[in-house]
């Protein structure tokens, strides 16, 4: 036998306290310049009345609508999202005010809970801020902030499309109807008493694109913000700032500890040489097989970013397994976007699915039903990663056309997946029930499918071909619908 290399316990410490691989490497570095403000910007959003305002201001938007309040959800978690950086701490921030109002005119709890859930964890990947994330995501690719941002418009708006058209769909299918406009809020008015918020959130993104003070940028905005605040309604009391103050360090030990964690197991793995072995494993595994690898590398993004915050989860996943994805030919920016939406995916997916959870307790409704219909409502962003890895005009990296072709169809296709999803498709009502009804559900959702796989790319389908099967899959669909109408007649 072969004895494995051995390192003295003293060289192993020393690696480890003072070296720049490991407890202080990537993850605490980028902690202390990038991530460290914006949580104190985050947190001091929710103290100041952030969540009340945005909110209420998508009440004044879109609760008049059929199924308003569940709209309102995807409106105003997504904003806090984007800004405060964490799914739980945003469900819990909007969803005792959004949940009671879906419960209202008619959501079923777990349903509620599912549309907070999905949109608290969709919000961490929406620009502007992304929950600091794409600060992250740029220092590891060595590119600006402003060009991952960028990158990132177009996954969400899929996603949160995706979810706006089931939450219609199931609201026309269920003839529910939106709040009364008496009873809401009046948008000049919840203006006029948060427009401090919106000319803060403005002033933070002007500083991030067009100044490029990214580590600075938060704690301006956060001073701002606690300046502009006591001089208005919702001025902070001094027990309401300690408390603020508290929570501000409570979080910021939480993370660091879990950082710290993190860099000794990065730091293990650079030592000991596993980092770089562990990646050409998983291409030895996969072969030449890029489809398989993308399989592998979701199940372990999933897995790791369980019970991690999601920007400790996408610290690790871009250190261990992006390398094994850009060594096959996959594009940087598509591969490191595809372990970060994956990461999330654990928030929203059982049996873990953390932000299913906290939302299950403000619904007071079973964890697990919570998570499954989660699961469900963002289905759409199980295929999204793969589909901007396929061809990454999904992240606008493509010519002009490229861009405009990928994302009008796949629009469209996330419709007709939402509308398979919910059973009721715009222009046909109701899709039925039974085997008739489930088999078009099941054309229908292949058809959007087929529709949202971008032309070219890595499978090189073309735009002719990929249109051709969707409206053959669309037509037997709306064919079978027709003659159920008929016979009901």
């Amino acid at each position: 036998m072969v004895a494995a290399l051995s390192i003295p316990v003293h060289e192993v410490a020393m690696f480890h306290v003072m070296g720049e691989e490991s407890l202080f490497g990537i993850p605490m570095r980028v902690f202390a310049q990038l991530v460290f403000g914006f949580l104190i910007f985050g947190i001091s959003l929710q103290y100041t009345g952030g969540g009340p305002f945005f909110i209420n201001f998508a009440f004044a938007l879109l609760g008049h609508l059929r199924g308003g309040p569940a709209k309102v959800s995807i409106f105003s978690s997504g904003l806090m999202g984007s800004m405060s950086g964490g799914p739980i701490s945003n469900v819990l921030t909007t969803g005792p005010l959004s949940i009671p109002a879906m419960r209202r005119v008619g959501f079923s709890k777990e349903y509620a809970a599912g549309v907070e859930a999905c949109a608290s964890t969709g919000g961490v990947f929406m620009p502007p801020i992304m929950g600091a994330t794409a600060f992250v995501m740029a220092s590891f690719l060595n590119v600006s902030y402003t060009t991952v941002a960028v990158a990132a418009i177009v996954p969400s708006v899929l996603y949160f499309f995706g979810l706006y058209m089931q939450i219609d769909a199931y609201a026309a299918r269920e003839n529910l109807e939106g709040l009364p406009k008496e009873e809401l809020p009046k948008l000049g008015q919840v203006f006029k008493e948060g427009w401090y918020f919106i000319f803060v959130f403005a002033a933070l993104i002007f500083m991030l694109v067009y100044l490029q003070r990214e580590a600075v940028a938060p704690f301006y905005a956060t001073a701002m913000l606690l300046v502009i605040n006591q001089f208005t309604m919702h001025k902070l009391t001094l027990e309401k700032f300690m408390r603020l103050v508290a929570t501000m360090g409570k979080l910021l030990a939480e993370l660091a500890g879990i950082l710290a964690a993190i860099g000794l197991i990065i730091g293990g793995l650079a030592v000991t040489g596993i980092a770089g072995t562990i990646a050409n494993d998983l291409v030895y595994l996969a072969g030449d097989n890029v489809l398989v690898l993308l399989m592998m590398g979701a199940l372990t993004s999933f897995i790791l970013g369980i019970g991690m915050t999601v920007t400790a989860a996408y610290i690790f996943l871009a250190i261990v397994l992006v390398p094994a994805l850009t060594n096959s030919g996959l594009d940087p920016l598509a591969s490191h976007m595809f372990v970060m939406y994956w990461g999330m995916l654990s928030f929203i997916t059982p049996p873990v699915a953390l932000a299913a959870f906290a939302a299950a307790s403000v619904a007071q409704v079973s964890p697990m039903r919570a998570g499954f219909e989660a699961m469900r409502l963002g289905a759409i962003i199980y295929f999204v990663p793969f589909f901007f890895v396929f061809n990454p005009a999904l992240l606008l990296q493509g010519s002009a056309m490229e861009n405009i072709q990928a994302i009008s169809t796949a629009l469209v296709g996330v419709a007709l997946v939402s509308a398979a999803l919910q059973g009721y498709l715009i222009g046909l009502g109701p899709l039925g029930k039974g085997a008739s009804g489930m088999t078009m559900r099941v054309l229908i959702g292949f058809s959007g499918l087929t529709l949202a796989l971008p032309a070219g790319g890595l499978f090189g389908f073309s735009q002719v071909l990929l249109l051709a099967v969707a409206l053959v899959l669309l037509a037997a669909s709306v064919a079978i619908h027709i003659g159920m109408r008929k016979v009901s007649n």
